[in-house]
């Protein structure tokens, strides 16, 4: 936490953070394998030509091993056919600076307020979930979703990241 005041002005900011954390990054597994989505491709990391496949041009699965072969020759990544695939892969550095609440706030000096029966004017706008600095590719490292329960923590599946906001307001003390 930051705190400072100068000329009637006052900052806080107040940081949180992790580090060393791992975090299961389910999506990456539930948007690159086949079972559920045809194209497998929504991510990033599974752009075409990169993939593994196990579908021909016109969408049948194929099970040859020389077909197999010669359809993914320059292919770079994976994408298994099955569900519920756990993979090493899929396992992040959770590690992660937030900015989690900034004020800015100015307070009207006394000598102009009095004038006017204010004993206090302060305006201030402060912003939650400012930036969150991070190498993990999901929405948001700070997870803990799978079954809903405390024995899983750091699986991303389908967290809803945190939404930034910001509010502006005015402290006013008669």
């Amino acid at each position: 936490n930051i705190s400072a005041r100068l000329y009637g002005f006052d900052l806080n900011a107040n940081f949180v953070y992790s580090i060393g954390n791992d975090v299961y990054n389910a999506n990456k597994i539930e948007y690159t394998t086949a079972y559920q989505y045809y194209y497998r491709n929504m991510t990033t990391e599974m752009a075409s030509g990169k993939r593994w496949t196990n579908l021909d041009a016109n969408g049948n699965l194929v099970n040859d091993p020389d077909q197999l072969a010669a359809l993914n020759e320059n292919t770079t990544m994976w994408s298994p056919y099955s569900q519920y695939v756990l993979s090493d892969w899929a396992i992040e550095d959770g590690s992660f600076l937030r900015l989690a609440t900034l004020t800015l706030g100015y307070t009207v000096p006394q000598s102009l307020t009095r004038k006017i029966g204010i004993n206090n004017l302060r305006f201030y706008v402060t912003g939650y979930n400012v930036f969150c600095l991070t190498n993990y590719s999901g929405f948001d490292p700070e997870v803990s979703t799978r079954n809903k329960t405390a024995l899983t923590p750091g699986v991303d599946y389908s967290a809803y990241p945190k939404s930034r906001q910001f509010v502006i307001g005015v402290n006013l003390n008669f």
